[in-house]
């Protein structure tokens, strides 16, 4: 009776005590938060980036940070990305995990020659998530991990991981997950814009000492599997009248002294199917509110010149896609979606600013605002 009770007890115990086997203690683990991938004189370099979960619970604990959080920059090398990353797992303190990583940053040797490298090893490491946001730099990508955000907060809280957050109306590139990107890459017609980002250390600084913030300064631009330059953030000012994603946006008419608050911008592509190639029409369609009149122009002739002022943007992105052969704006999907049986692909892709017919842009001022005394 003895023997049965004790090995009643000790299976009991043994009960209580699987399922616990194997648990790895949270500190136990280096967690990654970004993947940065480069490729150079035959080699990818993987960069990986962890950061202090203590840092970012203090954050959320709404406690005050005294110092820099801490970051852990990894750099390995390897004739592919999974070889790379091996060498980085074999002299590392602590073993890696990438099931948090929120965003790749890719060098601009990787989306001219190896796109299709990058996407393959995402798609195969089931740890990597679809979700996770992808920028290119020309930049040291070491540098762009090891950046600043304000108040000693940890990089998780800038523009690499929390684009949209970062990102307000003002901005007109979007950022782009990695889902967008394997959707559009083998598509037959349009583009990808991949947004570029680089260091800042002109417009902030923090106890007297210049701050190191990634910002956007444009995109890299990829269409039918092929790279096909990087287009400033000048040159893409046209996109903010087309996505139909901005809210608002803040307009300038600088010489007149006049600005406008531009909100909900909506475009209709029309496509005129009787053609031999398809031919498409834009209807842009706008409120504003007055923000600033100090000469009193006219209402309507403010609407004109700001109507005018969008078109030209329009046309300027237009021109900028026509040089690197590339449908910035995408309108020719609409014609491989909705009028496949009519034309083939090839002459879908034939786009360039003449395949516009037409541009309307229709900009309605509903009131100004009392100016603050």
């Amino acid at each position: 009776m003895k023997k049965l009770i004790a090995v009643m007890v000790i299976g009991c115990q043994l009960l209580l005590t699987t399922g616990c086997w194997g648990i790895k203690e949270i500190q136990a683990q280096t967690y990654g938060s970004a993947l940065g991938i480069d490729y150079k004189e035959g080699e990818f370099i993987l960069y990986f980036q962890a950061l202090n979960f203590a840092d970012i619970a203090k954050q959320e604990g709404a406690a005050v940070l005294q110092q820099k959080s801490s970051v852990v920059i990894g750099e390995g090398k390897g004739e592919s990305i999974e070889e790379a990353y091996t060498e980085l797992e074999q002299n590392s303190a602590l073993p890696l995990y990438i099931g948090h990583i929120n965003s790749f940053i890719l060098g601009e040797n990787v989306i001219k020659k190896k796109m299709k490298d990058f996407i393959e090893y995402v798609g195969k490491e089931p740890l990597l998530r679809y979700n996770s946001w992808v920028f290119v730099t020309k930049e040291d990508i070491k540098k762009v991990f090891d950046s600043d955000s304000f108040f000693n907060l940890p990089n998780l809280f800038t523009i690499i991981h929390r684009p949209e957050t970062v990102i307000n109306e003002n901005y007109f590139i979007s950022p782009l997950k990695f889902s967008e990107l394997v959707s559009k890459f083998y598509q037959p017609v349009g583009s990808i814009l991949i947004p570029s980002t680089v260091i800042n250390e002109h417009h902030y600084s923090e106890n007297g000492k210049e701050k190191k913030i990634p910002t956007l300064n444009g995109g890299y631009v990829l269409s039918k599997q092929k790279y096909k330059g990087f287009v400033s953030k000048q040159d893409l000012i046209g996109l903010k009248w087309v996505k139909n994603k901005a809210t608002v946006m803040f307009f300038s008419l600088n010489k007149q002294k006049v600005s406008v608050e531009i909100m909900n911008p909506k475009t209709n592509i029309i496509v005129l199917e009787q053609e031999k190639k398809p031919l498409y029409e834009l209807e842009v369609r706008a409120n504003g509110i007055l923000k600033q009149n100090i000469n009193n122009l006219d209402m309507e002739k403010i609407e004109k010149k700001v109507e005018i002022k969008v078109k030209e943007d329009i046309l300027k992105t237009l021109e900028t896609g026509e040089k690197i052969n590339t449908d910035l704006f995408n309108i020719s999907e609409k014609a491989y979606r909705y009028h496949v049986n009519k034309w083939d692909n090839k002459i879908i892709n034939s786009f360039d600013k003449t395949s516009i017919n037409n541009i309307k842009v229709n900009i309605h001022i509903e009131h100004s605002e009392n100016y603050k005394r």
